[in-house]
């Protein structure tokens, strides 16, 4: 309408400014101007963009089919550059997502997790990790069992797996429709037969949590035939073992839906044997610098990253990887020195104590002590603002009272909030801050 207004305006000898149309109008120029150009543009970029949006949606549905599940959006970020070689942002992923209605697959929380026990250190088995997972590959092999339901019926089979924590690579595992001995045996044996030259001589830590399969003589045996040194969880505390928890919730995640399709244990079987292996060769993963996990091991092993560019960028046009490698390891070096410099202090420390009962009951009374005065001071805190409000409820009433007897031109001036600074009759409302 203003467009059509400033064109009749054009040819009048005498007629108003585009700036004055516009200003009648109540139209920026910076708006008309862009309106402008957008009807000159009516088949041009918007319509290239468009296209553009459309061929990566498309690539987003190809990775969804490939995996099998909605990742989230910086699995969809590595995908890109991986597959298809298509550098993208993580912000343009999470916008591209939201276009399509693609919800990522969340773990779902279990009602067990996050319920951790901190026992006295000489009432648990011993944890030699420590929650330090990322000492280095085949160093510290996590391992767990969990149950997956298949079927109508929800009939449950059970998995172990073994897991290298530093590459997050599975490197052994069993499925069975019993959690027995036989169960963690035959992981193990698979990890062994597949991965043993690498593991031995390691100076390699199994650790698992504290269930009747792992503690059992039969698999200490197996270990220390093998020369693996036992690490265990401490009781009930999920967090010691959190890298193999962590895989166990995202792979039901991504596929728990999908084993309920299977009409027999051996179609679940074989399905979460072929996730496995994808997970293994095939999953990128952001925290491996988008290589899988077998990928991953490679890399870190000869140096080599099995890449030609980098999110678009060729490898020659950047500096050697050696280098940047070197320099990593070595600051990994010193911060790992630092820290079992001052592991072994407070170690040392620790067994320093350990050696005296007397000691013992000392430091056990102190933690006792402390907390006692943590609760007390609560208490005196929480008895000191009681006092406090019911001081103010006292107040408030009183600002009640007087309400109920103010004519009715005081109370049509109160209305208004800014006046009741006047009147010390209601200045309780400035004792009241915080509370809302």
């Amino acid at each position: 309408m203003a467009d059509a207004f400033i064109g009749r305006q054009a040819g009048k000898k005498d007629g108003l400014s585009t700036t004055q149309c516009l200003c009648m109008f109540g139209v920026s120029r910076s708006g008309y101007y862009s309106w402008i150009e957008r009807q000159k543009d009516t088949k041009g970029s918007r319509v290239a963009k468009q296209e553009s949006r459309n061929e990566l949606k498309e690539k987003f549905r190809q990775i969804v089919r490939k995996l099998g599940f909605v990742p989230g959006k910086r699995t969809f970020q590595t995908y890109m550059w991986r597959d298809f070689n298509i550098s993208i942002s993580v912000k343009r992923c999470r916008t591209l997502m939201k276009e399509m209605n693609l919800a990522a697959n969340k773990p779902k929380k279990d009602a067990y997790k996050h319920q951790a026990t901190h026992d006295h250190e000489y009432a648990s088995p011993e944890n030699r990790v420590n929650q330090n997972f990322y000492v280095g590959s085949r160093k510290v092999i996590l391992t767990d069992i969990t149950y997956l339901y298949y079927g109508f019926a929800r009939t449950p089979i059970y998995l172990c797996a073994f897991r290298d924590a530093y590459t997050k690579e599975i490197l052994g595992h069993d499925i069975d429709t019993h959690m027995t001995v036989e169960l963690v045996k035959n992981a193990y044996n698979a990890m062994m037969e597949q991965h043993g030259k690498e593991l031995h001589g390691a100076q390699c830590v199994i650790h698992s949590d504290q269930g009747s399969q792992y503690l059992s003589t039969t698999f200490q045996a197996l270990l220390t035939d093998d020369g693996f040194v036992q690490s265990v969880s401490g009781r009930g505390n999920s967090q010691d073992n959190a890298p193999m928890e962590s895989f166990f919730g995202r792979m039901k995640c991504e596929m728990l839906d999908l084993i309920a399709l299977c009409p027999d244990s051996e179609t679940a079987k074989r399905m979460v044997s072929g996730y496995i292996d994808a997970y293994n060769n095939e999953h990128y993963q952001y925290a491996l610098a988008g290589l899988t996990p077998s990928e991953y091991y490679a890399y870190i092993t000869t140096g080599i990253y099995p890449m030609d560019n980098y999110y678009g960028i060729k490898a020659t046009e950047l500096m050697p990887i050696g280098a940047l490698v070197t320099a990593r390891l070595n600051a990994a070096t010193a911060k790992n020195k630092k820290a079992r410099a001052s592991h072994a202090r407070k170690k040392e420390a620790a067994q320093e104590i350990m050696k005296n009962p007397t000691m013992v009951v000392a430091r056990d009374q102190r933690v006792l002590q402390r907390e006692i005065s943590k609760w007390t001071r609560s208490k005196k805190t929480a008895m000191l603002q009681v006092i406090h409000l019911k001081e103010v409820l006292e107040k408030v009433k009183q600002a009640q009272n007087y309400l109920l007897s103010a004519p009715a031109k005081l109370l049509k001036e109160l209305s208004c909030g800014q006046s009741w600074s006047k009147y010390p009759e209601l200045a309780y409302i400035y004792d009241m801050r915080e509370l809302f």
